[in-house]
């Protein structure tokens, strides 16, 4: 049975996150690496819910970086909508830099689920 093609969307502020990211070639790269979760071509890591960054447990992470060299610097964190099971599209949550939580704070922040204080 044939795999059907997944949309792919993005929630608010998405867009705004690859704007900042520093370069073209990181942009282009982060919208591509979409593109490969989309295909099934890569796939990401999933996250689960923990203290400092809520619940992101319907969410995945991948890491990427246009250098190739060393440890990833750029993080994407994007889910199955409405499931991984009955997806439809893939959405992305959010993208930036590696360092920190600040992505997945942000992803949580844009899916409603900031962690307690």
């Amino acid at each position: 049975m044939a795999r059907r093609k997944l949309a792919l969307t993005s929630l608010p502020g998405f867009e705004r996150d690859v704007y900042a990211l520093p370069d073209l070639r990181t942009r282009k790269m982060a919208l591509d690496m979409l593109a490969f979760i989309r295909d099934g071509r890569v796939h990401g890591e999933p996250l689960g819910q923990h203290v400092k960054t809520g619940d992101l447990s319907d969410c995945y992470k991948f890491y990427f970086d246009p250098q190739g060299a060393g440890k990833p610097r750029y993080r994407l964190v994007y889910r199955y909508t409405p499931n991984e099971i009955e997806a439809i599209a893939v959405e992305a949550v959010a993208v930036g830099e590696r360092s920190g939580l600040d992505v997945y704070l942000t992803a949580a922040e844009r899916l409603g689920r900031t962690p307690e204080n």
